[in-house]
């Protein structure tokens, strides 16, 4: 026969094997949302930063399509190509994003520096002339870049399909 003292010895045991599981089973459940929040915050960090890259863009190509070198479109210059290396790191080659965004720094630089080469180029005519035709090109490129790079960048910017 078992005595009352044993029932209770192995009473307090199940009790103790019972609120260890109801723990570990919370302590488990907890970890798990703490898990998904992390991953949606990564996402959502993502999502900024790809979306910075875009507004950057945005913004340099508005003083683009005017640019006359003011200090305030100077200062779109630097924002502009940090975004351009880092698109670099947050698209896949495959996207490319990269590619566009090479691009369009190279028609943005020829049109941002045209003043210098105006100015290297006064005795010369016939190049100046040339380089001016170069510019106009390069405007007109950029004039039509937001259309593409904005298909590039769709499928990670279309916060419905997150």
């Amino acid at each position: 026969m078992i005595g009352i003292e044993t029932w209770i010895d192995l009473g307090l045991k199940a009790l103790t094997a019972a609120a260890t599981t109801t723990v570990a089973i919370y302590v488990a459940r907890i970890s798990k949302r703490q898990w998904l929040t992390n991953r949606e915050k990564l996402r959502l960090d993502l999502y900024d930063r790809r979306f910075k890259i875009y507004l950057a863009a945005m913004e340099f190509h508005k003083a683009l399509v005017i640019w006359d070198g003011t200090e305030e479109q100077q200062k779109l210059i630097d924002p502009f190509i940090q975004a351009f290396r880092e698109s670099r790191f947050l698209f896949p080659e495959s996207s490319g994003v990269f590619a566009f965004m090479t691009d369009f720094s190279k028609h943005a630089f020829f049109i941002t520096n045209f003043g210098k080469l105006r100015e290297m180029l006064s005795s010369y005519p016939k190049e100046l002339n040339q380089q001016a035709m170069a510019r106009s090109d390069s405007a007109n490129w950029v004039l039509q870049s937001m259309e593409p790079l904005e298909q590039k960048l769709g499928p990670f910017l279309n916060f419905h399909e997150m």
